[in-house]
């Protein structure tokens, strides 16, 4: 009774497996994007200044005073320090190995122009430790066009394959999409465009 139940099963699975086994051709397309500036965060550090007096280093500065001369610069060219933050938790990831009194502070904004005056500004003891970018994000609609576009590039690809083999290309069987609205600056070159693939697999016939 076992042996037939396990033929009747096998014989009404058939269709489904005739139907996962046709003949089928994978292609990967492409679409270009162009990845914009969204905002910049900098992140500055503020320490004191030491100099040697003989074998022994001592304070020339304290971190309070490089942080009132900072404020001054600052205002100078029309930024107030009131919009940075404290950075506590890169004081700590960074005080193992700090000889000296060190504070940092980070600034977000959308205004690159407001970027460029600060890697510009001149203040003791003051010291940019890194600056951020973050890319804008694509729409739903945005994304919906850069994977059609990656779908008629995949289509044309299948189409110049299918014809080598003497064979034609069907139906969209399925499509593999694993893009997000999130993008990500590259951290060197000079290049703004980037790859927005899907995968698409198509009938072959």
């Amino acid at each position: 009774m076992k042996k037939v139940i396990f033929f009747l099963s096998l014989l009404l699975a058939m269709p489904g497996m005739a139907q996962d086994n046709k003949n089928t051709i994978v292609v990967y397309g492409e679409a270009e994007k162009t990845v914009l500036d969204d905002s910049y965060t900098v992140l500055i550090a503020l320490q004191q200044i030491l100099v040697y007096d003989g074998q022994v280093e001592v304070e020339a500065t304290s971190l309070d005073d490089v942080r009132e001369k900072a404020i001054k610069n600052f205002k100078a060219i029309g930024i107030d320090f009131k919009r940075f933050k404290r950075s506590t938790y890169y004081e700590f990831s960074s005080a193992y190995g700090q000889g000296r009194e060190s504070a940092y502070y980070y600034l977000k904004t959308f205004d690159e122009a407001e970027v460029r005056k600060i890697i510009k500004l001149k203040s003791s003891g003051m010291s940019i430790s890194n600056i951020e970018v973050e890319a804008k994000k694509l729409s739903g609609e945005e994304l919906a066009d850069l994977s059609l576009q990656a779908i008629t590039n995949a289509k044309e690809k299948a189409e110049l394959i299918a014809k080598k083999m003497d064979k034609t290309i069907g139906a969209v069987v399925s499509v593999s999409d694993l893009n997000t609205n999130i993008q990500y600056v590259q951290s060197y070159g000079t290049s703004t465009l980037q790859i927005h693939g899907v995968t698409v697999t198509f009938e072959l016939k």
